[in-house]
């Protein structure tokens, strides 16, 4: 892993990770009460150091057919945010290497043994492919106050498909929950639709 297992990584969310308490399950871990299903959680169950509202230099879109949310959820793909389009809104939160692979292979309902996390991460635009599964590459963005940053990507991606109404409905909250107002928050959805 790059330095220590605790060194501190940024990882920039998209999609249902922008809301806070959807995000919070892989860390803490939760039961099949919440709206996102159950989740083990991480080995270390230690919140994020800090959180904040970032950019997404890489496109986000709606597509496969999510067992958990009933419809399309977001993807990223390695390429560039083409002309034309919205720069997706992340959140990026502060958490240690350890956890960022507890989340990786939780997106991809694998177990914990299941990602190889590389020895240094790759420089920013580049990415490196940890784990057989949907989600299955780190992308390297631009650091956050000289801290490696990095979002999850797809080798292959699913066909165009629209989210269920509540997946939606998850991405508005953790966009209200960074001070979005509602049309900028509508901007963004309609952007991911037309993906």
């Amino acid at each position: 892993m790059p330095g220590e297992a605790s060194e501190h990584v940024w990882y920039v969310a998209y999609g249902s990770n922008l809301h806070e308490a959807r995000f919070l399950a892989y860390l803490t871990g939760c039961g099949d009460d919440e709206p996102w299903g159950p989740h083990r959680g991480a080995a270390d169950k230690s919140p994020p150091v800090a959180d904040r509202r970032v950019e997404v230099s890489h496109s986000v879109r709606f597509g496969g057919n999510s067992q958990r949310w009933g419809g399309g959820c977001c993807f990223c793909p390695v390429e560039p945010v083409p002309d034309g389009r919205l720069t997706p809104v992340g959140r990026a939160w502060l958490v240690t290497v350890s956890q960022l692979a507890d989340i990786i292979t939780q997106e991809n309902r694998l177990p914990p043994d299941a990602v190889t996390m590389p020895d240094r991460f790759p420089e920013p635009g580049n990415s490196v492919r940890v784990l057989d599964g949907p989600i299955d590459r780190l992308l390297t963005l631009q650091p956050l106050d000289d801290i490696p940053a990095v979002t999850l990507a797809s080798t292959d991606l699913p066909p165009n498909t629209p989210p269920a109404p509540r997946y939606r409905s998850v991405l508005a909250t953790g966009m209200a929950e960074m001070g979005m107002k509602h049309e900028a928050i509508e901007a963004h959805l309609v952007d991911l639709d037309l993906s």
